[in-house]
């Protein structure tokens, strides 16, 4: 099925240093000795060389990557380049080209010797750039190695259809379209925005949501092309695992927007869970939640993911799953077999990053499993120590709002 598009362009400013009109990181493989540079162009921009160098060190090491066109006919280029071989726990800078600026990365420790922190969030460009900034901001500030997106990301899908009927949004989504111009503001927001306060780019590991896909369920990767063709991983299965070092796994899923929860995919978790039984830190993140905290508990997907991988979070001792969609903040009780058990898993998120009027959660004696909830935009920060794990709330003026350690 042909995927329309509508595209507007950005305005972009000029500077003697040359600067793509997008640059992010993420990672295809091991975060300790690879980091993935992809950065957006217009045609007129080919070169896909990558200049980098360790922190002290003056040689400039030169890696080639590749192109390609921005899907829809939209006018640009997609660049990537992974870097491999690079040190543990060290600061690198890099250029694209010899005639544009310096930026700067770190990669991950190999080991956990000292605290890490990162930061989690979904639903982000749901409203005004004004808002989506807000929240940015905070979240660099806390100075994190890297962030976990939890789905619904630019709302390249029209999303002024919510005040129709649910069963008619599907159907609307694939007569408009994507739009490309929401996933490249975006992004210009994230490199802007998403640096440290001692000037690192903060890398992503995205997953899919349904406001980025056309159709919103039961798609294909055809129908959320600028997700796959943009994003290095989870890769064009649409689910991946990245970890770090032997000390945690970020496991990376595809709520059924463009992947069945169940089947497959169900079966790569089981495998890829077994498999990390004894890392000291495993979390989850995906879009729909198990355990909502505005929709029903009964609501189709929501149920999928409850009977598909809860059961697998359980028996595999997952540390925590984030969750989103709900547009609120919700943290709940350590769940297992159904009821509140102290050796359960928590459930945190519910994705409110950039929504600019937080829904309403429901009481907490609605909902036997929710132990803290707001109506707040927010991003969840989290810091490993040793085999502990410190998780705060907080919303898009830096006030905690919940607070947790295990």
């Amino acid at each position: 099925m042909m995927v329309l598009c509508h595209f507007a362009t950005p305005s972009i400013l000029f500077s003697t240093l040359y600067d793509p009109v997008a640059l992010y990181l993420t990672w295809q493989r091991s975060p300790d000795t690879t980091m993935t540079i992809r950065w957006i162009t217009p045609l007129d921009r080919q070169q896909d060389t990558v200049e980098y160098r360790a922190e002290g060190s003056p040689l400039w090491i030169s890696c080639e990557g590749q192109h390609a066109e921005m899907p829809c006919d939209a006018p640009y280029f997609i660049h990537s380049v992974e870097l491999t071989n690079l040190l543990p726990g060290t600061n690198y800078f890099f250029r694209t080209g010899e005639d544009a600026f310096i930026y700067k990365f770190q990669t991950m420790p190999s080991e956990l010797l000292t605290p890490l922190n990162f930061v989690v969030g979904g639903d982000m460009y749901h409203d005004s750039l004004d808002v989506l900034h807000e929240t940015n901001l905070q979240a660099a500030k806390t100075n994190p190695l890297f962030a976990l997106v939890g789905g619904d990301v630019a709302y390249a899908a029209d999303k002024k259809v919510g005040v129709l009927p649910r069963w008619t949004h599907a159907w609307i989504d694939l007569l408009v379209g994507q739009k490309p111009d929401r996933w490249l503001e975006w992004l210009i927001a994230w490199k802007q925005d998403m640096v440290t306060p001692d000037g690192r780019l903060i890398p992503m590991l995205p997953v899919l949501g349904n406001h980025d896909t056309s159709g919103r369920f039961g798609q294909t990767p055809a129908q959320a092309p600028f997700f796959y063709a943009l994003f290095a991983t989870p890769g064009l299965q649409g689910y991946n695992v990245i970890d770090f070092g032997n000390y945690m796994s970020i496991v990376l899923l595809d709520s059924g927007h463009t992947h069945p929860i169940n089947g497959q995919q169900t079966a790569w978790l089981a495998s890829t869970l077994a498999q990390r039984q004894e890392v000291m830190h495993t979390f989850a993140i995906y879009h729909v939640p198990a355990f909502p905290s505005v929709r029903k508990s009964n609501d189709e997907y929501c149920s999928q993911v409850r009977k598909n991988w809860t059961p697998l979070f359980e028996q595999f001792h997952l540390t925590s799953a984030f969750e989103n969609h709900d547009h609120c903040y919700k943290r709940t009780f350590p769940i297992k077999n159904g009821q509140i058990d102290r050796a359960g898993v928590i459930y945190i998120g519910d994705g409110a990053w950039g929504v600019e009027h937080p829904r309403k959660p429901r009481k907490l004696i609605q909902k036997w499993y929710l132990a803290h909830t707001a109506s707040e935009r927010h991003f969840i920060s989290v810091t490993l120590k040793g085999d502990r794990r410190h998780v705060k709330a907080i919303n898009s003026k830096g006030k905690i709002i919940d607070e947790i350690e295990w």
